[in-house]
């Protein structure tokens, strides 16, 4: 049935090529189809044995090498793990070094069968007598244009031939030290790279674009059977740090030069430089930190800024900003801290030590980390009271009205903004506590008439401490008795004594003499 599938497929083959070929063509084609027919049915078992043959999803591979020579008819064959239905493919010449003509194309393979699971057998059959040139036949496994075609390289007929160099592997490679070695796969019309000779240029290129022309540069380069490789010293390379763009071509041994290929070697060898400052002092690199010549006072914005350089264009780094307060936590900087990549800012709320760290990581991977630290200074609070609404200095006397309508705030006691909520108030009458927090004094605490000596401490949250004193004249009146309205005092009760007495004689002088009584006669009953 296989036999018969494929001479039906080979007549109209042969039918559908009459128009435009000859009848001798026809029959070689013919025969080269049977002779892959056959071909087909025994290799699949040799390629699964070479599993290098497939490499990855959706890929199409062939058994025939690069630089495959033809003259008449170009027979392909090679295996996918697609089923190709729609595969397409299109010969290419690329003789000149700008060109790209499609010499003749197609919308589907000579064959396909499947040979395992999820593995297609397949085989094509050009007719390429008469084409004459250095041609790279693309096929195309599915419409699908983000899938990138497999490529075989050829030369066809006798002429216009010329040596093939294939882009490397990478387009930008790195080198930082040590010693560093491209491959590059060549092919060539005399089937060997032997006694070819590399060429190259170079140029400046942060951006893969040459900022000033190229120039000629020596290359350690040594030929392998299937290409060459060039070798990169970074100690020895005489090229400062940045990107460098080098083009290379080929000539054989008749002369005849090849497509050129160009990548971009990167090279960083050093550090970058970091100089750290900030709105209180400066500080250069250093792994170690800077002295603490300066100080701000808590609660105060302090901005910091960094000036990176890796000494060449097209540099890059990441910034990673970090601080360690006096109790010794390390934070990051929220987003909110950042003015840009390279400038943070912060308000310190703790007093003591605080150290800020930049760490640097370049595009090679060098590290470099710069530190500042500086003294944050607890502000002192400072006591403030006021007397209905008057202000009281310290050592002022005072005579505290009458009653106990009035009261002494020490709400507008002062500190930063951060201490402010944290204030603690001690109320002293002489040496006796008699209130411990609030900030406006209770009357009702003062039980002592007299001159007395007030005293005001002020409290934050470091230990730091501010005092009011003054004197003041208590009134009795003013004071509350502890035992009701009429007072405890003998002064008092001697006034409420006098004051009664006082009205029950008023009231015993006011009242008139007495009525007489008539006396009551009663008469005899007869």
């Amino acid at each position: 049935m296989k036999f018969g599938f494929w001479a039906q497929a080979c007549l109209r083959f042969m039918s559908e090529k009459s128009r435009t070929h000859t009848m001798r063509g026809q029959l070689r084609i013919g025969a080269v189809l049977l002779v892959a027919f056959m071909f087909i049915g025994s290799h699949p078992a040799a390629a699964q044995e070479d599993p290098h043959w497939l490499s990855g999803s959706d890929q199409l591979v062939f058994y025939q090498e690069q630089g495959l020579t033809a003259n008449q008819t170009l027979s392909l064959n090679g295996t996918s793990n697609q089923a190709l239905q729609e595969a397409s493919w299109a010969l290419v010449n690329i003789t000149l070094f700008d060109q790209y003509e499609v010499i003749t194309s197609g919308d589907y393979l000579s064959s396909v069968i499947p040979s395992g699971e999820q593995r297609w057998s397949w085989t094509l059959v050009i007719d390429v007598e008469g084409i004459d040139c250095t041609c790279v036949l693309e096929v195309h496994p599915s419409p699908d244009p983000d899938q990138q075609p497999a490529l075989l390289h050829t030369y066809l007929g006798e002429s216009g031939h010329r040596p093939l160099l294939m882009p490397p592997s990478e387009n930008t490679y790195l080198l930082t030290q040590d010693v560093m070695d491209i491959g590059f796969d060549a092919l060539t019309p005399l089937g060997t790279v032997n006694g070819s000779v590399i060429t190259a240029h170079v140029c400046e290129a942060p951006n893969d674009v040459c900022l000033v022309e190229a120039t000629p540069f020596n290359l350690d380069a040594r030929m392998e059977k299937e290409g060459f490789h060039v070798m990169f010293n970074a100690t020895a390379l005489d090229l400062p740090d940045g990107f460098w763009k080098f083009e290379l071509e080929m000539e054989d041994l008749m002369l005849r030069p090849s497509n050129p290929v160009s990548f971009l070697l990167h090279l960083d060898r050093q550090a970058p430089v970091v100089s750290l400052s900030n709105s209180i002092a400066s500080a250069e690199t250093s792994d170690q930190p800077s002295s603490m010549s300066n100080s701000v006072v808590e609660d105060t914005e302090v901005l910091f800024t960094a000036v990176v350089s890796d000494g060449y264009a097209g540099e890059s780094e990441v910034l990673t900003w970090s601080k360690v307060s006096p109790s010794g936590v390390q934070t990051a900087f929220d987003n909110t801290s950042y003015v840009s990549d390279a400038s943070v800012f912060f308000v310190p709320t703790e007093a003591g030590e605080w150290t800020v760290s930049l760490l640097v990581r370049d595009s090679a991977g060098h590290l470099i980390r710069t530190t500042t630290s500086f003294l944050v200074v607890n502000a002192d609070p400072v006591a403030v009271i006021t007397l209905d609404g008057l202000t009281v200095s310290d050592g002022d006397q005072l005579t505290m009205p009458t009653g106990t309508g009035w009261s002494l705030n020490a709400s507008q006691s002062m500190d930063t903004t951060q201490d402010q909520k944290m204030l603690l108030f001690k109320w002293y009458l002489g040496e006796e506590l008699i209130q411990n927090g609030g900030s406006v004094l209770d009357p009702t605490t003062l039980t002592t008439t007299g001159e007395q000596t007030l005293r005001l401490v002020v409290t934050d949250d470091d230990g730091a401490q501010s005092e009011l004193t003054f004197t003041m004249l208590i009134p009795a009146q003013s004071v509350d008795a502890p035992e009701g309205s009429l007072g405890g005092n003998l002064f008092t009760f001697v006034f409420v004594g006098l004051v009664s007495v006082a009205l029950y004689l008023l009231v015993k002088m006011g009242a008139g003499p007495p009525q007489e009584s008539l006396p009551k006669w009663q008469s005899k009953k007869e």
